[in-house]
């Protein structure tokens, strides 16, 4: 007969058990809503910014409760979400080395990159020395105020003597910007012109959608985004790049993805892609609004995301090869 001492802890532990079960239930039935979310048409919400990296959070709650418990089964599933969550985002679960678009660059390629640098962004120093140590042939701003511009571009003009610009957003390039189109309002719209690279042409789009903050700009956002579908036939872009204002699994977003478009991040990126944070830039990063879509008669070769320079979004970069 068990002492009271030993049937203490076999109380103990079916509790436990019993909790790692009720537990990784709610897991699995949080990874089916997710996936779910993922897949079904609803407006931006922020919580939906998890669902990039949700397997990874599915996989070490699975992996913690199942251990605690001793529950081999559970251990099994953790490893089956975590091979989910591996297939689902790429450099989330299985992490990619050489995410760096200035090493081992080639002839044929152009490094993009871009940021919304908030309007009152106080660190333009730090924005400066990111674009040095990038060092992209063209340069994408939202958010960007007359005042602001000059004052970085009095720094970028010797290297970057093509610009041009709508309301907040700029386009900054070391080549020729020719075949400008310019439509949109001054807080959200799209800036499209062709860079005229030395490996040849480039049709890029400088993308700011308004943000969801209120049911009239939910409106304003439907409607750009049905612009920019429009744009992106009919003016031919090859990329699209910028503060999207949704996230991966907006169907705003999902719906320009698709038709011959590849997500830079999902396909050579590393990490969760990540790059806004309420917090200015002083907090983790919660939602991926900032995206680089590249049409599939292109080689996207590697896309990284930058550390914060006193926006509340972080710059994103892209290496595109030209065939």
């Amino acid at each position: 007969m068990a002492s009271p001492g030993e049937q203490g802890k076999g109380l103990t532990l079916g509790r436990v058990r019993i909790a790692a079960r009720n537990l990784s239930a709610l897991g699995v039935v949080g990874a089916v809503v997710l996936v779910l979310l993922r897949f079904l048409d609803f407006d931006n919400i922020p919580l939906l910014g998890v669902v990039a990296i949700a397997p990874l959070l599915l996989a070490i709650g699975i992996l913690a409760t199942g251990a605690l418990a001793g529950l081999r089964p559970f251990l099994a599933a953790a490893v089956v979400v975590g091979v989910f969550g591996a297939l689902w985002l790429p450099g989330t679960v299985l992490p990619r080395s050489g995410c760096d678009v200035s090493g081992d660059r080639r002839d044929d390629a152009v490094v993009l990159m871009s940021h919304n640098l908030l309007v009152g962004n106080p660190n333009l120093d730090s924005v400066f020395a990111q674009i040095q140590e990038v060092d992209p042939d063209v340069l994408f701003l939202q958010e960007t105020t007359g005042q602001m511009f000059n004052e970085l571009y009095a720094d970028l003009a010797d290297h970057y003597p093509y610009v041009s610009a709508l309301g907040l957003q700029h386009i900054v390039s070391r080549w020729p910007l020719t075949d400008r189109f310019e439509s949109g309002t001054r807080t959200g719209g799209a800036l499209i012109a062709t860079i005229a690279a030395p490996s040849g042409d480039l049709r890029v789009a400088n993308v700011h959608p308004s943000a969801p903050l209120t049911a009239e700009r939910r409106v304003n956002q439907r409607e750009e985004y049905a612009q920019l579908a429009e744009w992106r036939v009919d003016e031919s872009v090859d990329l699209l790049m910028g503060d999207f204002n949704a996230s991966g699994s907006h169907v705003l977003y999902r719906g320009v993805v698709s038709d011959g478009y590849v997500d830079a991040h999902r396909k050579v990126g590393c990490g969760t892609g990540l790059t806004w944070s309420r917090q200015l830039g002083s907090g983790p990063a919660l939602l991926s609004l900032d995206h680089a879509l590249v049409h599939e008669s292109f080689r996207a070769e590697r896309f990284e995301v930058l550390d914060y320079a006193g926006s509340d979004h972080k710059a994103i970069a892209v290496r595109v090869g030209i065939p």
